[in-house]
């Protein structure tokens, strides 16, 4: 094997290790909105070139997280009230399709996968760990909708909560009894799922998307 066939394989996992780490704080909020994110810093920090820098951040373009600015740069994106409206929206669209459909086909592995990762986020709650709750929420998403085999499907939801997770956050450090509420809807969601009754989760789930997108848009305008 040339040199010329490794180098792609050791770049893009350079490439994918930065945007791992840029996305990371970015949702954590750590690299709040408006932020610029200079490739001369990143790559100093991380000890690369500027063109990996350069790739992880259109990458993250891609996933909306960053936009590039004329005489600015990359600069972490802004939502405004109707774009946080508009991506709950999608989300209800797409993940309510996607319970359905996987609620009758999910395995009793794949139902121990969902409470495995429930349980997870409920230590979490009880620890008030915001961040680590934030990380276990998509995860138990994804199980709860790997079942109806939609990959497509799957990987557009994750974008979706990847724009949304920020300002999710953010709203439930401030209010700490929303997280309650979306514990109690969780649950209720794996009942349904367990039961195999795909149409009352998507119900139920439509519901909790909702919930959640009013509560971030109450935040947002006051």
């Amino acid at each position: 094997m040339t040199a010329q066939t490794i180098e792609p394989i050791e770049r893009k996992s350079i490439v994918e290790s930065i945007a791992d780490r840029l996305r990371a704080r970015i949702i954590d909020n750590e690299l709040a909105e408006g932020d610029t994110l200079r490739q001369e810093a990143i790559a100093e920090a991380y000890a690369v070139s500027r063109m990996p820098v350069r790739e992880a951040l259109r990458q993250l373009e891609a996933e909306g997280l960053v936009v590039f600015q004329r005489n600015k740069g990359a600069v972490v994106s802004r939502l405004n009230v109707t774009e946080v409206e508009e991506l709950f929206d999608l989300r209800r669209l797409i993940e309510c399709d996607l319970i359905e459909r996987a609620a009758p086909k999910a395995t009793p592995r794949d139902i121990e996968e969902c409470k495995k990762h429930l349980h997870e986020s409920e230590v979490a709650y009880a620890e008030g760990d915001v961040r680590r709750w934030g990380e276990l929420n998509w995860d138990f998403h994804e199980a709860l909708y790997r079942p109806a085999k939609r990959e497509r499907s799957l990987n557009l939801s994750q974008m979706l909560n990847l724009n949304t997770d920020r300002y999710v956050r953010i709203q439930l450090s401030l209010e700490h009894s929303a997280l309650g509420r979306a514990m109690e809807d969780h649950q209720g969601l794996l009942d349904a799922y367990e039961n195999g009754d795909g149409k009352r989760a998507a119900k139920l789930l439509a519901a909790h998307l909702n919930g959640a997108r009013d509560a971030l848009v109450k935040a947002f305008r006051a």
